[in-house]
């Protein structure tokens, strides 16, 4: 295996950091003073939306701005994030029956402008939820739950629907330290150092360890029925035979077709992807296919950074032939706690979205406003079958 191509790798240069992973580095908290009515709208979208029904009126009356005049990276990320407040919360104000056909031009031509700039879609997706949607309240404190807040609401549900993002973004920086030792263990497979590899596989797991334990905090501030039935659908993307726009949403002035798009998933958070790349963990063709597609929705350097590890991994290599070679019991044995963490991970995912999403739909007092999105991901796949099925194909690169 030939490490040229990682050889001096250098994380910032895919957009990734040593210490908070995939989260966007110090996100920009207002966009400068010509985009003002974005930012206060933005602000307001969430509780005009879901608790007045006055936010199309409000975009009805939105100047249609220049997006070119943003400059910087963080411009773009922040301009992206405030403008899919705006148009999620304009989309689904009225719930399923109410969904407009047209996004009107002054969200419709900036959004789709910015998006295509950075390579993300005119969407709501985690990019811009969680990755650049947070911030850190004490940098002389600890990362931790406590310490983070989130810079927009974006969605109906209050607290509770910060909670969610916040934790989503925990489990971010919970994962970063993952990154550097997956580097660090295709390293040391190709210099057979057994040494770095066995610490790398620990660090590995214990990164994934901590993710579910952070999921698990879940529970503490986010009930599953407001989950369910306030935070949730406005996730939903449009297009498709369920959808309530089975044709997608006309951009105004940007296309006169109607556009499909896959709402925001955790399946586009890039831990795992890149953790399944650098297992070796295979899946079926049907969800191989379906997490390219999601792929599409994630910050373009994540996916190629990702792609760059699946071409180079040899980690699952380097254990199976100390496996068949009868060395070392405990290089085989790091791999496999790696990949049983993983497991346990997507274990405890399907329990949480029995929880949130398949109970909270099965009762009688649910929200019929959505039926569209009623026990199917918002990404568009069958939930529990889904997870399931990626669950089980993790558990087969056990090395046994």
């Amino acid at each position: 295996m030939s490490m040229a191509k990682l050889e001096g790798i250098s994380l910032t240069d895919f957009g990734i950091s040593k210490t908070i992973g995939f989260l966007l580095d110090r996100p920009l908290k207002k966009l400068p003073e010509y985009f003002e009515e974005w930012n206060a709208l933005a602000k307001e979208a969430p509780k005009l939306a879901s608790q007045d029904k006055k936010l199309r009126d409000k975009v009805q009356r939105l100047p249609l701005l220049d997006h070119e005049r943003l400059t910087t990276y963080r411009e773009l990320r922040l301009a992206h994030l405030t403008l899919c407040a705006i148009a999620t919360c304009y989309i689904w104000q009225e719930g399923d029956k109410g969904v407009p056909k047209v996004l009107p031009r002054t969200l419709a031509v900036p959004w789709c402008g910015v998006s295509r700039r950075l390579g993300l879609k005119p969407v709501t997706c985690i990019a811009a939820f969680v990755l650049a949607n947070f911030k850190i309240k004490d940098a002389n404190r600890p990362v931790d739950l406590t310490n983070l807040e989130c810079l927009y609401e974006v969605v109906p549900g209050g607290r509770q629907a910060e909670w969610f993002a916040i934790v989503s973004a925990m489990i971010e920086y919970d994962f970063a330290p993952a990154i550097t030792h997956i580097v660090e263990a295709i390293s040391a497979a190709d210099g057979n150092d057994v040494v770095v590899y066995k610490n790398s596989m620990a660090g590995i797991r214990d990164s994934i360890i901590k993710m579910r334990n952070t999921l698990s905090r879940m529970h503490d501030e986010l009930d599953a029925d407001v989950f369910y039935n306030v935070v949730r659908p406005y996730f939903n993307g449009w297009g498709g035979q369920d959808s309530p726009l089975p044709e997608g949403l006309i951009y105004e002035g940007v296309s006169e077709e109607p556009q499909k798009m896959i709402g925001g998933s955790n399946a586009q958070s890039s831990t795992l992807h890149l953790t399944d790349a650098a297992l070796g963990i295979k899946h079926n063709n049907d969800i191989t296919e379906y997490l390219r597609k999601v792929s599409t929705y994630m910050p373009p350097k994540h996916v190629e950074f990702t792609e760059l590890i699946a071409k180079e991994t040899n980690i699952r290599t380097f254990g199976k032939l100390s496996f068949s070679l009868d060395r070392d019991e405990e290089i085989w044995d790091s791999y496999n706690k790696a990949v049983q963490a993983v497991i346990d991970f997507r274990s405890y995912h399907i329990q949480i979205v029995t929880k949130y999403v398949i109970i909270a739909a099965s009762k009688e007092t649910r929200s019929r406003d959505y039926e569209s999105v009623s026990s199917k991901g918002t990404g568009g796949s069958s939930l529990i079958p889904f997870l399931k099925s990626i669950r089980d194909t993790t558990a087969q690169a056990i090395i046994d």
